[in-house]
């Protein structure tokens, strides 16, 4: 977000820190950091690609091999995440919170070896978040995020999970499942785990998913994309994406006032938030909400 942008934003919107970040930081006492961005930014390859090298081109091969150096897979994609993230953690953020990877398989197959994912008809309602961790074929990838989400606990930061793309009961329960089975136990040494609200049903089933979860984080954007059925990315429906419009607006009411109800953290991720002057004035006025980040 430039300077000349933020002089446009409502003077009481608290702003969050996020990493990757194309903006100015906001010396927040949160950072928020996406797993999947990272990905795409620093690591280049696809996470699951260890499993596949045999099926890489020979320009592959090689174009893998000049990023991994002398390490392995395993070592280059856990290492390459702990330092970034180290990096962007100053002595003001009390709080990382870090969001598995939600990416689709659409951008997925953007990365390199990222053939190794199934093509689907539309990767925005396809396998991620949640329903990618439990397959078979991301098992060794999602050991990889939590592998990084360990090492930084183990250096002492406070890391809290974010789990993206919780849909249903099953999800929450899953998820719950999966983290404990690779070490990281909910609840174990104060490690909490918030879930993403992406779609309508995590706003419907709120209350009964903040059973399984230490807090909420609603992703606006894809809220909105996903109540209106407007793709974002596509420029013929640009004009109909509003995260302003009323439907979510009444969305956002219920997920915050849920998770305010039984007293834990509600974070708010949105993009292009200067865009939207009524959506700002409505998150002003919201009390209790811990911070609002925008990438």
């Amino acid at each position: 977000m430039t300077q000349k942008n933020q002089s446009t934003l409502h003077p009481e919107l608290v702003l969050g820190d996020v990493l990757p970040s194309y903006n100015d930081n906001h010396n927040s006492n949160h950072l928020y950091v996406s797993l999947s961005e990272l990905v795409m930014e620093r690591v280049f390859y696809h996470p699951s690609i260890g499993s596949h090298f045999e099926t890489l081109s020979d320009i592959e091969k090689t174009s893998l091999n000049a990023i991994l150096g002398d390490k392995s897979v395993d070592e280059h994609f856990v290492s390459t995440l702990v330092i970034a993230i180290q990096a962007a953690v100053q002595p003001h953020h009390k709080t990382v919170r870090i969001a598995l990877s939600d990416a689709d398989s659409y951008s997925f197959r953007s990365l390199l070896g990222g053939n190794c994912e199934t093509e689907e008809i539309n990767p925005a309602l396809g396998i991620r978040g949640v329903g990618r961790y439990a397959t078979q074929e991301y098992s060794k990838a999602f050991a990889l995020e939590c592998q990084v989400i360990k090492t930084l606990r183990e250096q002492g930061i406070n890391v809290e999970i974010v789990a993206p793309y919780v849909r249903a009961l099953s999800d929450a329960a899953k998820i719950i499942d999966l983290l404990a089975e690779q070490g990281l136990p909910r609840g174990l040494n104060g490690l909490k785990v918030l879930f993403s609200c992406d779609v309508p049903s995590a706003v419907i089933l709120s209350e009964r998913l903040l059973h399984y979860f230490d807090g909420t984080v609603v992703n606006i954007d894809s809220l909105a994309s996903f109540t209106l059925g407007v793709d974002k990315q596509n420029e013929a429906q640009q004009h109909a994406f509003d995260p302003q419009n009323e439907a979510v607006i009444t969305l956002l009411d219920m997920i915050v006032k849920a998770t305010l109800h039984v007293k834990k953290p509600v974070l708010l991720v949105t993009q292009g938030l200067v865009d939207y002057p009524r959506l700002q004035g409505y998150i002003a006025d919201l009390e209790g909400v811990d911070t609002v980040v925008t990438a």
